[in-house]
């Protein structure tokens, strides 16, 4: 009985607003949900604490992934900075 217990890694992408602590960057995401009844579409934001080792700077736009707890509140880990479109 082999069963494939491979966890997948959850990955968001969302605007940095805070750089102001040492190897932490507050991230603001932003999803899109619906609501069942009346279909209206409506926006959730949350902010995340991540973990990063390289500068990030306030109004980047980061990709983050969960990992193992870094602190009682860091449990997301820094990625990548998404390139605008427009700037390449």
């Amino acid at each position: 009985m082999s069963q494939n217990n491979i966890k997948k890694i959850k990955k968001l992408v969302g605007l940095a607003l805070k750089d102001a602590k040492d190897k932490t960057v507050l991230v603001k995401v932003t999803s899109v949900k619906v609501h069942p009844l009346y279909k209206k579409r409506y926006f959730r934001t949350k902010k995340y604490l991540v973990h990063t080792e390289t500068d990030v700077k306030q109004g980047q736009t980061v990709v983050i992934s969960e990992t193992k707890p870094f602190s009682r509140k860091k449990s997301w880990q820094f990625v990548q900075v998404v390139v605008p479109k427009d700037k390449k």
